[in-house]
């Protein structure tokens, strides 16, 4: 048989041709995608030239802090947060007794604090941190800080509270002449922070607590302290708690009554700032206890109702949980 004149000498027979020319424009297609992918992650990638920061010396941390609390010398310090992705961390160093700087530990570049466990007593220290990059390049010395920490005063003993009109006062016996105290607070019992209630040691065996919180129970534990810039901060007192049981108010006084076509009963306000309300009582002449007649927030109450028999009224003030002990009668 004859090839058709009009069929191409190509040598392809007519129907692998076909199929050539779909897989070789399927592969063209397929690869110029993956060129133009590869291109676009490749520029959308890219933030501008490679720099040289990891390389480059690093700021000096600044701000060293050392305070001796417990067993322990906690050091803080400040670093730039915009600058801490260029570091590889903090190296801490300590000078004992005038001697030569040594290492003692490294922080993490997201870590600005350090707690110094081998340290002795009446020894002269020095620390400082050194910042380092990516590279491992230094940064120059952060400030430095000089202490000599002092044996731990004991703990406050004999710990008490008082609930009053406007504050909860605490107070303890000495922990020695020369001691000051930090009072710490918390709504969880035995977890306290860092910061004391009263921000600057107190040095009398004392202390007013005016942020009050009826509603919860607060726990309270105080700690004694050198008043030196290390501050020389011992272990925790006992703890106590204070709850809304304890907010107990004083009964009202200067009950009126004032007869008209209504009886009107006004008494002094309490001076207690936590005071809910007052609840009225009332007992006739035929009834042996008194019943409650109603609750009202200011010191003043109407009683609508009329008789001819005797009556005898008294006020309790409210506290958070409990109530007052009576006030005197009036009839």
């Amino acid at each position: 048989m004859k090839r058709d004149e009009c069929t191409p000498k190509t040598g392809i027979p007519d129907l692998p041709r076909v199929r050539f020319l779909i897989w070789y424009s399927f592969l063209v297609a397929l690869s110029s995608l993956l060129i133009g992918s590869l291109f676009l992650i490749v520029s959308c990638g890219r933030k501008g030239p490679p720099t040289l920061k990891a390389y480059a010396k690093p700021e000096a941390a600044s701000q060293l802090t050392a305070i001796h609390r417990e067993d322990r010398v906690s050091l803080s310090w400040t670093y730039p947060s915009n600058l801490r992705e260029t570091l590889k961390g903090f190296v801490v160093l300590r000078s004992e007794g005038g001697g030569a700087f040594e290492r003692i530990g490294f922080q993490e570049s997201d870590q600005t604090s350090f707690a110094d466990e081998t340290f002795k007593t009446d020894v002269a220290y020095k620390y400082k941190v050194v910042a380092q990059s990516l590279k491992g390049v230094s940064g120059n010395d952060s400030n430095i800080i000089a202490i000599i920490p002092k044996p731990l005063p004991a703990p406050p003993e004999g710990i008490r509270f008082k609930v009053k009109s406007d504050s909860i006062e605490l107070s303890w016996k000495s922990s020695g002449e020369g001691i000051c105290y930090n009072i710490y607070r918390s709504f969880e019992k035995g977890k306290y922070g860092e910061a004391s209630l009263n921000g600057k040691p107190e040095c009398a065996t004392s202390f007013g607590d005016g942020r009050l919180i009826p509603d919860k129970t607060v726990y309270y534990s105080i700690r004694a302290l050198h008043s030196t810039d290390s501050r020389d901060e011992g272990y925790p007192s006992s703890e106590v708690s204070v709850g809304p049981s304890d907010f107990l108010p004083a009964p009202p006084t200067d009950l009126r009554v004032v007869k008209d076509n209504k009886v009107y009963l006004l008494w002094k306000e309490s001076p207690e700032t936590w005071v809910r309300g007052y609840r009225v009582y009332r007992k006739r002449e035929d009834e042996k206890e008194f019943s409650l007649l109603g609750e009202v927030k200011a010191p003043a109450y109407t009683d609508t109702e009329k008789t001819d028999k005797k009556v005898w009224y008294m006020i309790r003030a409210l506290g958070p949980e409990k109530e007052s002990e009576p006030s005197a009668e009036v009839q």
